[in-house]
């Protein structure tokens, strides 16, 4: 073996002295380090969290552009309790009342002050919860007045760009790991000393975002000393989804673990802290257990409403405000406003004074427009008073009385200047007829009939095949068709009955039907609540809708097209209808004229009742004797305009207006 020479061993030195140097480099890149704010600025940031409010207001101060409420003021008060000595808080606000930003900034004041130190965002899913701690993410590195106040969590976030690698392998000034953690899930912020070798009340603050039904049960963590921490406060961020909502199984579930899994999570020492932002739905949903004091008396629950007293005006001149909103405009129900304000103003009563849109003059008024841009929403959305939601109420009594006050003064196929969009549905009885009404509707769901009538069959049904009476099906239906063409009301779109024995025969032969009468045609197969579930091997996943979904089926070689809808669900909104006033959003009206055909039909079907079993809802439908085609029809022509863009929320505000014509039933 040849022996090292004096060039080998300078070689071999070299690269030991390279090797150092660039560990050095490394290492040297990874230290971050920090200054301490100046005197004066730490006296405004212990000032400052002496109070939640403050602090928020001082540091989110764009998102706090308008004066507190006495209702934000007394739910803030009420975090604050919390925060100090644990507790539990649900809270209710009108949507767009600021919420969800209380909280997200409360959260952020939590980890940064260390009044908790292990803080966990639970929502309704994952994604939501993850998105909440991405707005803490973002203030924390690019908000500048936290910088200034929080260089010791900041500079190191910064440090991070953003990626849990560059936190993992972070170091401070005296060369130990700065426990930073950075992701899309978790914030650890790190454990650093002052010049005086002290640490801070945030180091080591966990926020840890998780969905309510994901795996929360039993957390905890260990500090970089050995000690066990375990989660102290626990922000639940509306924890139900609109879906679950609806079923009582899914409610229980939830409020159980709520009550289990997530009060148990601080262990046996310490009180948990927790405030559930929240929504009532529909009453005995999860939002309103918690916040019924019966039920749950420790929640300390608060509902806040839009609107605390209504005007004594709120049936004469904003009931003609409401009028001229629809009929003219905004601006001229805008001008009325100002006329009459005084008047209009009087006896009422708002939570928010300075909840004051654009264009408009005052929070009454905003109030005022957002009920007639919402309809029955508005009293879940914005008073956290649903109406008449499932489950909650006794089966209503359809008479035909209640029918013949909603005859307006209005001719056949006259279209009030609120309708804009119509549509014909036809519900198929082989024996008798093709039923049709012809239904004009407004943005917000409030439909009137503008023509219904029948057109005669004379079809041999039991002594004639399948293909045969699809032969002699056709033609009547393309005669029909044309009619509706040539109708002073054109419609737009026209659902056929597609349900039973119809499907053979008017399913395949839609397109061929579309292009003889000269109208878009559409087959509509009707399924009982029992039966509807979308999401199989022929829906089109693309075409949800509210209880109606499109579907493709491959037959013979031939792939047609169709739309499945819930006849439970849309039988009993289009009965709803009826029950409105004249005029209201969703409200159902007829022309004037004898009406007592199809006043009867609708009459002769009957809602008997209506509950949950086994996380399903389940209606039950009684017929009366004699037809009730009209009532198929309707509630037909109502699942049409939910697939065209109009359901029980009003028109689909998201899409443009070039597309929503035709695009949404293009199937």
């Amino acid at each position: 073996m040849a022996r090292l020479t004096d060039s080998d061993r300078d070689v071999v030195t070299q690269a030991i002295r390279h090797a150092k140097l660039v560990e050095t480099s490394r290492r040297a890149a990874r230290i971050v380090k920090h200054t301490d704010p100046a005197p004066s600025v730490k006296r405004v940031r212990t000032c400052l969290e002496k109070s939640v409010g403050k602090w928020m207001v001082y540091h989110g101060r764009e998102a706090f552009d308008r004066p507190f409420s006495s209702d934000h003021e007394r739910v803030i008060a009420k975090i604050e309790s919390a925060l100090s000595g644990g507790g539990l808080f649900a809270l209710a606000m009108p949507r767009g009342h600021g919420k969800s930003t209380i909280l997200k900034w409360a959260t952020l004041y939590c980890i940064l002050t260390g009044r908790r130190k292990y803080v966990m965002v639970v929502a309704a899913t994952a994604e939501l919860a993850q998105a909440l701690i991405e707005f803490c993410r973002q203030q924390i590195t690019e908000s500048e007045t936290l910088y200034a106040h929080y260089p010791h969590v900041c500079e190191y976030a910064r440090k991070t760009d953003g990626k849990a690698i560059k936190a993992k392998y972070q170091l401070r000034a005296d060369g130990k790991t700065s426990g930073i953690q950075w992701s899309k899930t978790t914030l650890v912020l790190p454990e650093v000393v002052n010049a005086d070798g002290k640490g801070y009340p945030s180091n080591g603050a966990i926020l840890e975002g998780h969905g309510l039904t994901g795996n929360i049960r039993g957390k905890w963590r260990d500090t970089k000393t050995g000690a066990v921490l375990r989660p102290d406060f626990v922000l639940l961020d509306d924890p139900q989804s609109r879906e679950s909502s609806e079923s009582d199984s899914q409610c229980a579930m939830r409020e159980r673990i709520v009550t289990g899994d997530i009060l148990g999570l601080a262990g046996l020492r310490k009180r948990i802290a927790a405030v559930m932002p929240c929504t009532v739905i529909r009453r005995g949903d999860l939002a309103w257990r918690f916040l019924s004091h019966e039920m749950h008396p420790e929640w300390r629950g608060e509902t806040c409403k839009l609107v605390d007293k209504w005007p004594a005006a709120q049936e004469t001149l904003w009931a003609e405000y409401t009028r001229i909103y629809r009929e003219s405009s905004s601006a001229a129900a805008t001008e009325f406003y100002k006329a009459h304000r005084s008047e209009m103003d009087a006896g009422a009563c708002v939570s928010w004074e300075h909840r004051i849109r654009n264009g408009e003059l005052s929070a009454l008024q905003t109030a005022e427009n957002l009920l007639i841009e919402s309809g029955e929403q508005f009293w879940a959305e914005y008073q956290n008073d649903p109406k008449d939601k499932a489950g909650d109420i006794a089966p209503y009594v359809l008479l035909p009385d209640i029918l013949s006050r909603k005859i307006t003064t209005r001719k056949t196929w006259e279209r009030p200047d609120w309708v804009t969009r119509v549509f014909a549905s036809t519900d198929i009885n082989p024996s008798y007829a093709l039923s049709t009404v012809v239904l004009g509707m407004g943005e917000d769901q409030s439909a009137s009939v503008l023509w219904w009538g029948v057109h005669k069959l004379n079809i041999p049904v039991r002594d004639i095949s399948a293909a045969a009476y699809a032969q002699a099906l056709f033609p009547e239906i393309v005669l029909h068709g044309r009619a509706l063409a040539n109708s002073p009301c054109r419609p737009e779109v026209w659902a056929l009955d597609a349900g039973g024995a119809q499907f053979d025969a008017v399913t395949p032969y839609s397109d061929r039907i579309s292009k003889a009468c000269g109208l878009t045609v559409i087959a509509f197969t009707g399924r009982d609540g029992k039966r509807y579930r979308p999401g199989g091997q022929s829906t089109i996943k693309s075409q949800v809708r509210e209880q109606c979904h499109g579907c493709a089926t491959v037959k013979g070689g031939s792939r047609f097209r169709w739309v499945a809808w819930n006849s439970c669900y849309w039988g009993e909104v289009a009965q709803r209808a009826w029950l409105g006033a004249v005029g209201a959003p969703g409200g159902l009206t007829l022309p004037a004229g004898n009406n007592n055909e199809i006043i009867s039909q609708v009459c002769n079907m009957r809602l008997m009742g209506k509950g949950e079993i086994g996380g399903q809802t389940i209606w039950n439908w009684h017929s009366l004797p004699g037809k009730h085609d009209f009532h198929d029809a309707i509630a037909q022509g109502y699942a049409l305009a939910a697939f065209s863009g109009i359901g029980t929320g009003g028109a689909l505000q998201a899409q443009a207006a070039a597309k929503r014509r035709i695009r949404h039933v293009e199937i």
